[in-house]
């Protein structure tokens, strides 16, 4: 039957005709295209990650770029134990993160060790707001093209944006700062540095959030879930199969429509990501799919 139908608005979109672009249900997909269109920006929320996300992996030089993490344990302000160490952990824990092998429950405490060492390594660095600061200024961290338009967009149709992150909140909110689309839409659930006396980091404000236990129910204690009642259509962007919990804790979803970032290891990760994502992005820098589909909630 799918095989027979035009698919009026995925065409439309060019995700049918691009090479990179993977959709493996195209009925499901329309349906919820459908849905979103039909809601409108007024029942619309989108919901992102943030690391390899909204930002790039890697330029047009194929130079890899940094992530929230990244921005620190490439940092000339760290010192060299911090940077030997983050770099051993990140070699021990990543791949376990993202086995293939593993279930979330058994990966849970591996990934609760790695951040508890972090945030040990960084209350030794003896970080300053100011060095957090000058961190990213001096990063090659890059937001992914067309992420401008797509938040200012989203901010004049006064749609709201929750950014979901295992990374470093500081360093999130200076990145947005940086290239000046931290706006009121904007609310950041993250890791944010708790500071001592003297302005320096001595690990997270509150429960680390870790790439396995993401979901809304983090804020529903928060005014931001007031502002997002009724807003049952959502958008979210990802990059890690875990991204797909960010939307758990939400009340009543009507359409969820899911586009994942599949950024490296395409031939081992594929399959799963078809199964968890109803469109999927390969090794695709740009914000162009998913402002397709904000533009398509203009007309």
């Amino acid at each position: 039957m799918a095989a027979t139908r035009s698919f009026p608005l995925l065409r439309q979109l060019g995700y049918l005709e691009k090479s990179h672009v993977r959709v493996k249900d195209p009925v499901k997909t329309e349906e919820l295209l459908q849905k979103l269109i039909a809601g409108g920006f007024p029942k619309l929320q989108v919901v992102a990650d943030f690391d390899y996300t909204l930002t790039r992996v890697h330029d047009e030089n194929g130079e890899r770029l940094h992530c929230s993490w990244g921005v620190l344990d490439n940092s000339p302000v760290m010192p060299d134990f911090y940077r030997a160490e983050t770099k051993a952990l990140l070699d021990k824990y990543y791949p376990v993160e993202v086995s293939s092998h593993m279930t979330e429950q058994e990966k849970i405490p591996h990934m609760v060790e790695w951040y508890s060492q972090v945030q040990e390594l960084l209350s030794r660095s003896r970080l300053s707001r100011t060095a957090v600061r000058n961190s990213v200024e001096q990063s090659n961290a890059q937001l992914r093209i067309g992420t401008g338009s797509m938040l200012a967009k989203l901010e004049a149709c006064e749609v709201p944006v929750l950014v979901f992150s295992a990374g470093m909140g500081d360093i999130l909110v200076h990145i947005l700062d940086k290239f000046k689309l931290y706006s009121s839409n904007v609310k950041i659930v993250s890791n944010f540095f708790k500071y001592d006396e003297e302005d320096c980091v001595v690990g997270f404000e509150n429960e680390t959030i870790h790439m396995f236990n993401k979901n809304e129910n983090v804020i529903h204690s928060s005014p931001y879930f007031k502002n997002i009642s009724g807003r049952s259509n959502v958008i979210l962007l990802g990059d890690s199969l875990g991204d797909i919990k960010m939307v758990h804790g939400i009340s009543s979803p009507e359409a969820i429509l899911k586009i994942g970032f599949l950024n490296d290891k395409v031939d081992e990760r594929l399959s799963l990501y078809e199964e968890a994502f109803d469109v999927v992005l390969i090794d695709d820098q740009t914000m162009d799919a998913p402002m397709a589909v904000v533009k398509l909630l203009c007309q």
